[in-house]
């Protein structure tokens, strides 16, 4: 097989598996009856939403390869490469920017209060952990975001900035 082919198909495994699970789930609910086919149903509905999160993924992962490693555990994103790195707490989180590059090549910019920046290749090894920290975040367009990503900005995009209280003039928090 060739190297290609067989990344896309391990970029599109997820949809592929969530596909096949779902067309058998449709079968089993079509040819059955009575509670079985009220199960079946169900399951198929649920099957759905998960191919629906399963292309959203594959359509974020950029395929590895890139400059770096990412990891992302116990509520810290981490990225190692022989130039730089560093690492982030989620929890502090104040942006997530995509940053154009050179040739296409994009970065996420990760800005945390009191701490550097944290910039990271779309394609880096692990960038796709990156999926699940991004829709954890509140306020988070996910569908913007992988437009933004398909379209390889010109210029910095903010796809996420963090929603602070604004008081304004004459209001306390006692209220």
């Amino acid at each position: 097989m060739r190297p290609e082919v067989r990344a896309m198909l391990w970029r599109w495994r997820e949809v592929i598996v969530a596909v096949v699970i779902t067309a058998h789930l449709a079968w089993w609910a079509s040819s059955t009856f009575g509670v079985l086919r009220y199960i079946a149903w169900t399951t198929t509905a649920i099957s759905v939403i998960f191919a629906f999160a399963a292309v959203q993924r594959a359509r974020f992962n950029r395929g590895g390869g890139g400059f770096g490693a990412v990891e992302v555990d116990e509520g810290v994103v981490s990225f190692f490469s022989p130039l730089t790195g560093g690492q982030i707490e989620i929890s502090e989180l104040r942006a997530v920017i995509l940053i154009p590059g050179e040739n296409g090549h994009a970065h996420w910019q990760l800005e945390a209060a009191g701490q550097p920046n944290l910039v990271i290749p779309l394609n880096a090894h692990g960038a796709e952990a990156l999926f699940d920290v991004f829709v954890g975040l509140d306020g988070l367009e996910t569908e913007k975001m992988l437009r933004e990503i398909k379209t390889a900005p010109d210029k910095p995009v903010v796809i996420w900035r963090k929603r602070t209280p604004v008081l304004h003039r004459g209001e306390s928090r006692a209220h």
